[in-house]
């Protein structure tokens, strides 16, 4: 904020004088908004969009400035050979900044200002996210693999704070199906590729199966009808032109590399 801690907290406190209310609580724990405060903020972040909504509505200059982008690591290089070039026909003076890391890293990122805008997969206990596609996720095993309910199922496992991870160990978990942990990466392409040497099972995400060895698990125990929603999230103070036209981007980029997986 280019302003001293003394002087942000005398800021504060006239405010909470102005509205007759505390914004804050602080303990040994650190400092949290109130119930007045959530209030507050939610109006601030309003102003905040509805103040680069002004100005942008009536700007006649052409889309410009940095803008630090956030990508899913296992997403990256589809969207750098899909979205990147389009955005830069698109929008020449805008400044690209990328940075590719887990979904659940990138909103944290976004949170501490650090990012303007990313593209992460949803989660319950987040709403008002714009929707930019779904795909399904599913249990998938080579041609040559067999189930068989008496041997524990060979696993690949995501080694890294991932959404697909906690989704497929739950499952394990909830239908009580024994699993040995054969395979593991940091990286989701990895694990598509052990999947398709027979060496394991994994839950995968539609777009990462691109193997022709690879098959759904016919396995009444699994589910493969779950679906993986991705989302943008932006900053508040990101000029809402750029993030409508990035939203419609993606979008179209995102049906590009889906329809290649479908063929």
């Amino acid at each position: 904020m280019h302003r001293s801690h003394a002087a942000v907290s005398m800021q504060i406190k006239r405010l909470e004088e102005q509205l007759g209310c505390q914004l804050m609580q602080r303990n040994n724990q650190g400092i949290r908004l109130t119930e007045s405060g959530e209030i507050l903020m939610g109006y601030c972040e309003q102003f905040l969009k509805l103040n680069a909504a002004t100005f942008g509505a009536l700007a006649e200059t052409p889309l410009a400035g940095k803008v630090r982008f956030g990508i899913p690591t296992d997403y990256a290089q589809d969207f750098l050979q899909d979205f990147l070039p389009v955005l830069a026909a698109e929008m020449p003076n805008l400044d690209a900044r990328i940075v590719c890391d887990r979904s659940r890293n990138l909103r944290q990122m976004l949170a501490a200002g650090q990012l303007d805008i990313a593209i992460v997969a949803g989660e319950e206990q987040y709403r008002d996210e714009q929707l930019i596609w779904t795909e399904r996720l599913q249990w998938c095993g080579s041609y040559g693999h067999q189930c068989t309910e008496s041997k524990p199922l060979p696993f690949a496992l995501l080694e890294e704070n991932c959404i697909v991870r906690d989704l497929a160990l739950q499952q394990l978990q909830a239908c009580q199906i024994p699993y040995e942990r054969v395979f593991s990466s940091t990286v989701l392409e990895n694990i598509a590729a052990a999947v398709a040497a027979g060496f394991a099972v994994s839950l995968l995400p539609e777009s990462s199966v691109r193997s022709s060895t690879v098959k759904p698990l016919d396995d009444p125990r699994l589910d493969n009808n779950q679906v993986l929603k991705m989302n943008m999230i932006c900053s508040s103070a990101i000029d809402p032109r750029i993030s409508q036209r990035l939203t419609e981007r993606l979008r179209e980029a995102a049906s590009r590399i889906l329809s290649k997986t479908d063929g």
